[in-house]
């Protein structure tokens, strides 16, 4: 049967869709429970902070929470709501309508996407919140005594969270490209996983193919590492937890390199479901 062009519209719809399954499910409900509780946590961890300023320690500590939790949720999510809708086959019949494969796993994504922007803006919030109620009850009464340290900007933590977002969203376009190929949820969460590590830990490969002399060699860790994307950048917590800032160029530097390859595994996501037999 002939399929109508592509439509934001159905894409759009079924984003909202997954959105709202996905809160069925109490995917984020629960992750955000339990960042939260560690967040909270933190309140009562910052006399461990190992000669830290309270605040910084109160930053690293949130900010990290945020970041982990989130990979769990970008990791499980894609994979559970794909194969949740295949065993009901609520795939099927969605796709018996005029609605292509396309639109179904650009859908998917969104609503995955729209998942994560809800987590980390609410985690986000919680960090900010949390640091703007401590710092003014220091302040008011320590005067910047010991321990308080520097003041960490708050915008620097919202920029964290967006952050934080595209990072998460090129976990979620990965698993989800894994899972229009794999056969079983849990094959798709352990590659993404993986891949989860493996993109952590890219600046081992840039090791290594300095020190490689044999081309073949180079050119194969070049591949692997032009292949996943390099999450060392992204990891700005720290910088943010020193009161440093982006600028706005390399915000959008980070924003392009993001959603350059949030379309690239996006793609083979299509590709590969468009072949799969259902």
């Amino acid at each position: 049967m002939k399929r109508p062009p592509f439509s934001p519209r159905r894409a759009g719809l079924i984003a909202g869709y997954t959105f709202r399954e996905a809160v069925r499910q109490r995917l984020l409900v629960t992750l955000c429970l339990v960042a939260a509780v560690t967040v909270g946590g933190t309140l009562f961890l910052r006399e461990l902070n190992f000669g830290s300023s309270e605040l910084k320690f109160i930053t690293d500590l949130g900010l990290g929470a945020l970041t982990f939790f989130g990979a769990i949720l970008a990791i499980i999510a894609p994979a559970q709501l794909f194969f949740s809708d295949l065993e009901h086959q609520t795939m099927l019949t969605v796709l018996a309508k005029p609605v292509s494969r396309t639109e179904f796993i650009v859908g998917k994504f969104g609503g995955v996407l729209l998942l994560l922007a809800v987590y980390c803006g609410a985690m986000t919030a919680l960090v900010a919140g949390l640091l703007a109620g401590y710092q003014t009850g220091a302040i008011a009464a320590r005067m910047d005594g010991p321990g308080l340290g520097s003041t960490v900007f708050l915008s620097g933590v919202a920029v964290c969270g967006l952050v934080t977002w595209l990072k998460l969203g090129m976990v979620a376009a990965l698993t989800l490209g894994v899972a229009s190929y794999a056969r079983s949820g849990g094959f798709a969460m352990m590659a993404g996983v993986v891949a989860l590590l493996a993109c952590e830990l890219q600046y081992l490969a840039r090791d290594f193919y300095g020190q490689m002399t044999t081309p073949w060699a180079r050119a194969g860790v070049w591949m692997l590492g032009l292949a996943l994307p390099d999450f060392e950048a992204f990891n700005v917590s720290g910088r943010v937890a020193a009161g440093e800032s982006l600028s706005p160029g390399q915000l959008g530097g980070l924003a392009t390199y993001a959603l350059a390859y949030m379309a690239v595994f996006a793609g083979l996501a299509v590709y590969g479901f468009r072949h799969r037999e259902l």
